[in-house]
């Protein structure tokens, strides 16, 4: 007798992953995704009962992911360049998931304001008064600065409208915080 797959949430999350990774976040549709993982649709509506079931958890899946490339790179005693840089660095690796996670509706909307007090992006800031020797107030506009740039410039790695390299990227993140820390 043929041993039969488990098709749990886990496996489904795991393939749903892969399949972004290569083919992009475009084409997932319960029918194209089922196709890509081998099974009916029955186990995917059986572990998460409609499709943005799935993307909901598959979008925390996907951060986890990307925590866990980030937190390889970030180091604490320069933490905006090199958090910045690990961004950047992750749309070049890893550009379908990028575009899925901060590039598409599943990463939904946020004022500036959620993006500076998010509970990820408060430790950077709080770094940076120390490290620059700077006020809170210029250390919140220079993170901004900053983040915004890196997001612009990691769209356009992730969608290969510029071609860069790692040195490029370290280099052009690192010469703008050179650059806005003298006009803040």
């Amino acid at each position: 007798m043929a041993r039969r797959t488990v098709f749990d949430e886990k496996v489904i999350l795991e393939k749903s992953a892969d399949f972004i990774k290569n083919k992009g976040i475009q084409l997932l549709n319960a029918r194209e995704l089922c196709k890509y993982i081998g099974c009916s649709t029955q186990p995917l509506f059986k572990n998460f009962e409609s499709m943005d079931g799935l993307k909901g958890k598959l979008k925390k899946y996907l951060h986890d992911y990307y925590d866990a490339f980030i937190y390889k790179l970030v180091d604490k005693k320069d933490y905006l360049f090199t958090i910045s840089y690990a961004y950047a660095l992750f749309a070049y690796k890893e550009p379908n998931i990028f575009k899925a996670l901060f590039m598409t509706d599943l990463a939904g909307s946020r004022t500036i304001d959620e993006v500076l007090n998010s509970s990820w992006n408060i430790e950077t800031i709080h770094s940076i008064p120390v490290q620059y020797n700077i006020t809170k107030k210029q250390a919140e506009n220079l993170y901004r600065d900053i983040r915004f740039y890196t997001h612009g410039l990691s769209c356009q790695i992730a969608c290969n409208s510029i071609l860069v390299n790692e040195e490029e990227i370290k280099k052009l993140i690192k010469d703008l915080i050179e650059k806005l820390k003298k006009v803040i």
